[in-house]
């Protein structure tokens, strides 16, 4: 082939090949285009979508926790605005000596510091919930790459007042302990969503400070909890503990008639502000979750199955043996030698032999089945968490000698509110009632969410027995009885003394560790408070009536303080008499009926317009609802309806209404 053939087939070749590679690009470049109108114009909400889905977090922000207030309004749990210290270590230049910096002001570890603002990360937190000194000492630094934004603090203002009731809540916002988790739901609220920039790698890179701002809120808890009662009661349990050297102690007071619990205290206490600074083992609410063997508040259960059965009469005799007696291989004592004595005597001078007799004689199922009544082997229902069921085991399991034991309180475990509550319902003329802590729930704008109102879980006794009964328990304090040092005079009391050797922990029981205990009510004749005072493992002495009894009456006499209970007038008094009458007797002035059915709405119109209308007999729901409405701010005091308010219906209103309330007569 000759060179000029060759050279023409040579171009021939190139132009293909630059036709082929042509060809190629156009294809590619018509394959891009298609490309680019898929995603620009075919695709382009989704992957948008999908874009920020890749760039941006969402991350959630702890709500502002409720506020939780005692019975009058006064606040136990707040929720406070602190700053807390972020750095973004991505924007950090110099690690160390940002390190050095603010471990220098804020008092944390320098190798931690350095080590979170080496990382890669878009954000760490630095130090949380910082004080105001160490807030203006970081702003002074201007660091580059630090930050502060505002996050809620909870605050328990009176710090160790009424701590176990209230528990705690953890950094989270979340509760961990008490009401703070019983309720957590309620108090928490609903976090809060925001959006974050995020890296390729998912780090976080920035939030906005302006996210902790204006923060949601929760709902708020009204408590049964009188304040001062529980400062009052705290503090002679705490006095009553450190006399007697003991382990601890719990007292509870509670309203008979409905349930409610005025004051809750356990020793030892923590201080819910920097509760990690306790043993968790400080952390439990003794007095719901740990159980106990009553020892002989237990006879006053084996006195009410007697008279419910009808068995036994009021005149029988029990042989007491003068102090001791055999049954089953086992030796019963009493703590003084006694002969011959009837029911009410047994209870008043605590004869276990009497006791252990009185409960051979109406039989175990009897006895069982009254125990049951008064709630013992069951949880109260109380809305606190942890609560224990307490120890009752099946009456088929009884023998002679434990059915013996059972009728002084061994070989049965309470908690300190089932006994409580099993003695209140004595006061309450037999019917049971459940233990409640939280009063209402109210929102942000303080309208009524929910209100607790009072149950009654069955009857215990009948109100004729539980007269009966009544009358017993007053004896144990009068002369002769062992529980004198817990009278209150001039108000009877009803109650009785307990006095209970521990088990050991291998088995059997210790002959120096005690739990002394006293339960009961007053006034006897009308109930308002019931009271118990528990003390663990007392030293000097261990009698219930000699170590609990004065810690009773104390608190049992700032409780009728705190509720405005005065000693009964005469039925009868002399008075001066006036024109065109006759001088003489004159019965005390009764009280004012309850209103009839009201308008509300014209009771809304009058406080509106700056008048007092007549409140009385109206319900916290009512009232609350009203004043919402209104605009008026209230003072409240007490539960039920609206018994007394001030300023007195007619005047004008200036300033806020202070109501008191009290459950009407007969309400359970």
């Amino acid at each position: 082939m000759n060179r000029g053939r060759r050279e023409q087939l040579a171009r021939r070749y190139l132009r293909l090949r630059i036709l082929l590679v042509g060809v190629a690009f156009a294809a590619a470049f018509v394959v891009l285009v298609g490309r680019a109108v898929d995603l620009q114009v075919l695709k382009q909400d989704k992957l948008a979508q999908l874009a920020r889905r890749e760039f941006l977090k969402r991350v959630k922000i702890p709500p502002r926790r409720g506020i939780i207030y005692d019975r009058n309004q006064v606040e136990l749990a707040v929720s406070l605005d602190t700053e807390s210290v972020f750095a973004r270590p991505v924007a950090i230049t110099d690690p160390r000596g940002t390190a050095r910096k603010l471990s220098r002001v804020l008092g944390v570890s320098y190798r931690r510091l350095v080590k979170k603002l080496k990382s890669e990360r878009g954000f760490v937190w630095v130090a949380r919930r910082v004080s105001p000194a160490e807030v203006r000492a970081v702003r002074a630094l201007k660091l580059k790459g630090v930050g502060l934004v505002t996050e809620p603090r909870r605050f328990y203002p009176f710090t160790n007042l009424a701590c176990h009731v209230l528990g705690f809540a953890g950094l989270d916002a979340r509760g961990l302990e008490g009401l703070e988790r019983k309720f957590d739901r309620v108090l928490r609220g609903s976090d809060r969503t925001v959006l974050s920039l995020r890296d390729a790698l998912g780090r976080t890179i920035q939030v906005e400070p302006a996210a902790y701002a204006s923060l949601p809120e929760g709902h708020h808890l009204i408590l049964t909890l009188d304040k001062n009662l529980q400062y009052r009661t705290e503090k002679i349990l705490a006095e009553t503990v450190a006399k007697y050297r003991a382990k601890g102690g719990q007292a509870i007071v509670m309203v008979p008639q409905t349930g409610e619990i005025l004051a809750l205290a356990s020793v030892p206490g923590f201080n819910p502000n920097v509760y990690g600074s306790y043993p968790p083992d400080t952390w439990r609410n003794r007095a719901v979750t740990d159980t106990f063997e009553p020892g002989s508040t237990f006879k006053v259960f084996v006195a009410a199955a007697a008279l419910a059965s009808q068995k036994i009469t009021l005149e029988q005799l029990f042989d007491c043996e003068r102090g001791q007696w055999r049954i089953g291989g086992r030796v019963i004592h009493d703590t003084h030698p006694h002969g011959r004595m009837n029911l009410a005597d047994i209870v008043k001078y605590s004869s276990n032999i009497g006791a252990a007799k009185v409960g051979m004689t109406i039989g175990a199922r009897q006895l069982y089945r009254t125990l049951k009544a008064f709630g013992f082997g069951s949880p109260t229902g109380v809305d606190l968490p942890g609560e224990s069921r307490g120890i009752l085991r099946p009456v088929s399991s009884w023998r002679p000698v434990e059915l013996a034991n059972i009728c002084f309180g061994q070989g049965v475990a309470v908690t300190p509110l089932q006994l409580l509550t099993a003695v209140a319902a004595v006061a309450n003329g037999g019917v049971l009632m459940r233990p409640f802590v939280v009063r209402a729930e109210i929102d942000q704008h303080a309208r009524l969410v929910r209100e607790t109102q009072p149950r009654a879980r069955g009857r215990a006794l009948g109100a004729r027995e539980a007269r009966l009964l009544t009358a017993m328990m007053v004896r144990v304090t009068e002369p002769g009885g062992t529980g004198t040092l817990a009278r209150v005079e001039p108000f009877k009391v009803a109650g009785k003394t307990g006095t209970a050797q521990k088990v050991k922990p291998g088995g059997g029981y210790s002959r120096s560790d005690y739990m002394s205990s006293f339960v009961g009510f007053l006034p006897a004749e009308d109930p308002k408070v019931a009271v118990l005072v528990v003390i663990d493992t007392p030293r000097g002495s261990h009698y219930g009536g000699v170590v609990a009894g004065p810690a009773f009456a104390r608190i049992a006499r700032a409780a009728l303080a705190a509720l405005g209970v005065q000693p009964a007038p005469p039925v009868t008094q002399q008075v001066k008499a006036g024109p065109g009458q006759t001088a003489g007797a004159a019965s005390p002035e009764p009280p004012a009926p309850l209103p009839a059915s009201r308008d509300l709405k014209e009771l809304e119109r009058m406080l509106a317009a700056g008048r007092v209308p007549d409140l009385r007999g109206l319900t916290l729901r009512q009232v609350m609802e009203l004043a919402r409405r209104a605009g008026t701010r209230l003072e409240i005091r007490g539960w039920g309806r609206v018994a007394r308010q001030e300023p007195k219906p007619g005047g004008r209103l200036a300033g806020r209404l202070e109501l008191v309330l009290l459950p009407p007569q007969g309400e359970a």
